[in-house]
């Protein structure tokens, strides 16, 4: 057929020379490739008797591959196994290494390189003829063939009871050199009879599995979505042939069928069932939830379980396509074991399926997925949900050690109530002080005291120590009577929760305490404690106190100083029993509140020196006087007190400098003269401040941070010091220290031994801004390739490999060059070229880039990119500090951007039929877009002629055998004058297929378009 229509070409070329209207073209050279016109940038030129055409279009039209080695100045094309090779000038050519001589060489007229059209054609195979009457050039290319697969086989597995259980094997072709691919096509069993050729090129891309060439001798698996012919997915229990369709360039091929299979697939597993989560501590993470459940029954299909943890709110949309797809981090593997019930417990670092870490005051539901024991997601089983639950952390409940009279007021003054404080105090805002009457204390609840309103209790901030605690003279118990003497109370004490998500907690009820007048010395109060010197003995311990509020009972008062851990059984009765002088101090009376510094040999009630480093509480202890002798009263504890020595001395110049370009910690070098007496100091820290926060930076800030990320340890060397940061140094606040943010540095001396605590802050560094000071390296492999057909710069595609210094790199911009001045640009131009805006921004990705340029993209010199100009393309490596850019070198590929393509618009609804007149074919067609028409050609093809492709109808349009109809016309009359497309006139009694070609008008659009054939019609005599 190929021929044919070559010679046919041949017989329109020379007919065309009698037509007056194509005169003028016969002189120009055209070439046809099998009835189409070849379409080149610049025209066949004949040289030496030679017709020379553009290399890249005629080895394109003869798709062929094709490769140009600039350096060499060598064009290769290959073909169907053949390699062609040409050197620009050079008169020998080879042909699969087979040296031939050339009568003309290709060589460059005007700026484009071209080839002999007869030597480049026939190397490759085809067959070449020249009308000279025309001045034509007519090719015939021979049809590729390719051959069917053999020995097609399916191997099956019946694990997943979907494609996935099927592999396909087949023998390809020996010849695989024109083939494109293989598709394997899936055909239930009952249609395979049927299914041919005709249909399997029918055969939607979605319902068949593409082989590649280099893949057809392995064994394909399908997918889980994989479908047979007719779309449907393939399933278990149906049977199926499995064909293979080899596509070639130009033909097709289809197998013999496989052996019928069935996919018999696997059971699935069983679904757990009454699967319950509990919240079981205190934690407020995964270690408070426990989620048991009943295993699958029968569970023979279960390898294991999964135990998730998904937020409520999620719950309804959590399936079991969801759960297949839940990472190991985020839930917990389950035996399943012997035992018919299992259970799950989770850690502290517990995530969600969310990927959040489980915590409290959210509500959670537990599932439990099955694990099918083949592996096989989709036979896995999803339990049901089980019930929701929110984490919530109970309050630690404080515990009340003793209540004493202390006073005669016959007030709530005269009880004080002695507790432990709640074991973690993290959830508690304070304490809150209930006071019932005995009677009633058996059925006073935490609920009870929640409806206890105010003024019926008595509330007290925590200290982080247990407490004494002395209430206030309006107190009144729970049922609003005022505590007084002579009734019995009992007394209770909250811990008061400080979050919506924790639960108050209520202690046991005291010991029973009825208040009496008896009592006649009262207690001193606000007991004070400092620490005021530097002797490591009583005499750093200085007391003060409210003396007794009536002194007329009282003879003098004694200070107790009693290690922290005893201070809660230390009670008037412990007071009492020492009487020993030397374990406490005397303090006489002065009429006013006292304060006075113990002795250098003051010892504690344990009969220790004081010293520092330990734990006190100091009491004070009224003793009676004369008849009140022995009727003593103890005073509240202080707060607690450890004497310390607060001498340590901080370093001194403090300096830092930039030091590397990491963009890390290790920038940053910090020096400093150590401290003028380093015998108490340990060790030092040093703490990197944003310049903003330095002067609220104190002493108690750096004490405050315990956390060893937010600074650096640096140890004694006996000498000043000097420390380069770490790359996970970070400062103060918790960040990373990086270029471009302001700091200033801090050294906090820290104290040793007897110094623990008194640590010595230095003054501030001066400011540093860290930066990049080393020089940018260039990017390498700059690659420039033509991708596009839209005739602008986004055609082009550049590629290079990222700079070896990216870490010093803030962006890449990429600038195209006309190739004349290539050779000479410079680091200068590139940058004037980015400042005038005449360049693609490239964001560096941690990887080499490939990427396209933008469509309004102008040259380095700020003019446009014009089709048939030659660039090359540099990049411009830019820098993040105060470093120079650095430029590439060249594209290796002189790029040229091709003329925009844009056909013009196809017609529809094209129709003919036979008019009133005699010998009267009438053709009609709808357009409803005439942008880009110049006019219309109708072409005439008799059925016997076969169909007309796009190509064929450029041919026979530029051969003259059409009619033509106006841009604005929609209809032609063709009579016994109008020609078919083999020139031969209209004629009754033959059946024709009436075509429209829409011709482009070369602006708006650049391409004719062929519209589909109106039905045959035949005129018939009248």
């Amino acid at each position: 057929m190929r021929k044919a229509i070559s010679a046919l070409v041949a017989i329109m070329m020379t007919f065309a020379v009698f037509l007056p209207q194509q005169a003028q073209a016969a002189s120009v050279i055209r070439i046809y490739i099998d009835g189409a016109l070849l379409q080149t940038d610049q025209n066949p030129v004949i040289v030496n008797g030679r017709t020379l055409v553009p290399l890249r279009g005629i080895f394109e039209a003869l798709n062929a591959s094709v490769m140009w080695d600039q350096k060499t100045q060598t064009v290769t094309a290959f073909k169907r196994g053949t390699t062609v090779s040409l050197t620009i000038g050079d008169r020998t050519a080879t042909i699969d290494q087979q040296t031939t001589q050339l009568d003309t060489p290709a060589q460059i007229i005007n700026g484009r390189t071209v080839v002999p059209v007869r030597f480049v054609s026939e190397a490759l195979g085809e067959e070449v003829t020249w009308d000279p009457k025309t001045q034509t050039v007519i090719i015939a290319t021979s049809l590729d063939e390719v051959a069917a697969v053999s020995n097609v086989s399916v191997a099956l597995e019946n694990l997943y009871s979907d494609g996935r259980d099927m592999k396909i094997s087949f023998a390809p072709p020996s010849d695989q050199t024109d083939v494109r691919h293989y598709r394997i096509m899936v055909v239930k069993a009952e249609k395979a009879s049927s299914f041919d050729l005709t249909k399997a090129k029918k055969v939607r891309s979605s319902n068949y599995t593409t082989v590649s060439v280099n893949n057809a001798s392995r064994s394909t698996a399908l997918s889980s979505q994989s479908k047979d012919v007719d779309g449907e997915l393939i399933r278990a229990n149906q049977a199926y042939r499995v064909f293979v369709m080899t596509v070639g360039s130009e033909s097709y091929a289809l197998s013999k069928s496989s052996a019928s299979i069935v996919i018999t697939g696997s059971p699935a597993a069983g679904a757990a069932t009454q699967v319950t989560m509990s919240d079981v501590s205190d934690y407020g993470d995964g270690r408070d939830v426990l989620v048991s459940f009943a295993k699958a029954q029968p569970d023979a299909n279960v390898s294991g379980y999964r135990v998730m943890i998904v937020k409520s709110k999620d719950a309804s949309k959590f399936t079991l396509a969801v759960a297949n797809a839940v990472t190991s981090d985020y839930y917990v593997t389950v035996s399943k074991g012997n035992s018919s019930t299992l259970s799950a417990m989770f850690g502290s670092a517990a995530r969600d399926v969310s990927g959040e870490l489980i915590k409290n005051g959210e509500t959670y539901t537990a599932f439990v997925l099955s694990l099918s024991q083949n592996a096989v997601a989709s036979l896995n089983r999803l339990s049901a949900p089980s019930n929701s639950v929110t984490l919530a952390n109970a309050v630690s409940v404080p515990v009340i050690t003793s209540v004493a009279d202390v006073g005669n007021h016959g007030d709530g003054r005269d009880l004080r109530v002695s507790f432990k404080k709640a074991a973690d105090e993290s959830r508690i805002s304070g304490y809150r002080m209930f006071v019932v009457r005995s009677a009633d204390a058996g059925s006073f609840t935490l609920a009870e005291a929640a409806k206890v309103s105010s003024g019926r209790h008595y509330d007290v901030s925590k200290t982080g120590s247990d407490m004494n605690v002395t209430l206030p003279s309006g107190m009144r118990d729970v049922k609003g009577n005022a505590v007084t003497n002579g009734v019995s109370y009992r007394v209770f004490a909250m811990g008061v929760a400080n979050a919506p998500m924790y639960s108050n907690a209520l202690s046991a009820p005291s010991s029973a305490i009825t208040l009496s007048s008896a009592n006649t010395v009262e207690a001193a109060t606000s007991i004070s404690v400092s620490d005021v010197g530097d002797a490591n003995n009583g005499q750093d311990l200085r007391v003060s106190f409210r003396k007794a509020s009536g002194e007329n009972n009282i003879n003098h008062y004694r200070i107790f100083v009693v290690k922290d851990a005893n201070a809660n059984s230390f009670h008037l009765g412990t007071a009492n029993a020492i009487t020993d002088p030397s374990y406490y101090t005397i303090a006489y009376k002065t009429g006013g509140d006292l304060s006075l510094q113990l002795l250098t040999g003051a010892r504690d009630v344990n009969g220790a020196l004081i010293q520092n480093g330990v734990k006190y509480r100091v009491f004070v202890m009224s003793v009676g006087d004369g008849i009140y002798w022995g009727t003593n009263a103890l005073s509240s504890a202080s707060a607690a007190i450890t004497l310390t020595n607060n001498s340590v001395s901080p370093a001194t110049n403090v300096t830092v400098n930039d030091v590397n370009d990491t963009g890390t910690g290790q920038d940053l070098r910090v020096s400093f003269v150590k401290a003028a007496d380093e015998s108490r100091v340990q060790h030092y820290r040093i703490f990197v401040v944003r310049s903003g926060n330095a002067g609220s930076f104190t002493l108690p800030t750096a004490n405050a941070i315990s956390n060893p990320e937010l600074f650096t340890v640096v140890f004694k060397t006996g000498g000043d010091l000097s420390q380069a940061l770490s790359s996970q140094a970070r400062d103060v606040n918790g960040a990373y220290i990086q270029n471009g943010v302001s700091y200033r540095v801090f050294v906090l001396s820290v104290g040793g031994g007897s110094y623990n605590g008194t640590n010595a802050l230095s003054s501030a560094s001066p400011e540093i801004t860290l930066s990049n000071q080393t020089a940018v390296a260039a990017v390498k492999n700059v690659k420039a390739v033509v991708k596009g057909t839209n005739g602008d710069p986004s055609d082009i595609e550049v590629s290079f490999s990222m700079s070896e210094t990216e870490y010093a790199v803030r962006d890449y911009r990429a600038i195209v060059v006309p190739a004349a001045a290539a050779d000479t640009y410079t680091l200068a131009d590139a940058n004037r070229a980015v400042s005038n805006g005449n360049y693609v921004l490239i964001q560096k990705l941690g990887r080499d880039i490939s990427q396209r340029l933008t469509a309004t993209l102008k040259d380095s010199d700020g003019q446009a990119i014009r089709s048939g100009d030659r660039y090359r393309v540099f990049v411009l490596a830019t820098a993040n500090g105060n470093a120079s850019p650095a430029l590439s070198s060249p594209s290796d590929d002189i790029v040229s951007i091709g003329q925009r393509t844009v056909p013009a618009p196809e017609v529809q609804n094209v129709a003919a039929e036979q008019g009133a007149g005699p010998m009267n074919l009438i053709v009609s067609f709808t357009n409803s877009n005439e942008v880009g028409v110049a006019h219309y050609a109708v072409l005439l093809v008799r059925d016997s002629d076969g169909g007309l492709t796009e190509s064929m109808a450029n041919g026979f349009y530029s051969a003259g055998n059409y009619t033509r109809v106006d841009r604005t016309a929609r209809s032609a009359v063709l009579t016994g004058a109008s020609v078919d497309v083999n020139g031969a006139p209209l004629a009754y009694n033959t059946p024709y297929k009436v075509y429209v070609l829409t011709i482009a008008d070369g602006a708006a659009a650049t391409v004719n378009k062929l519209a589909a054939s109106a039905a045959s019609v035949t005129l018939r005599e009248i």
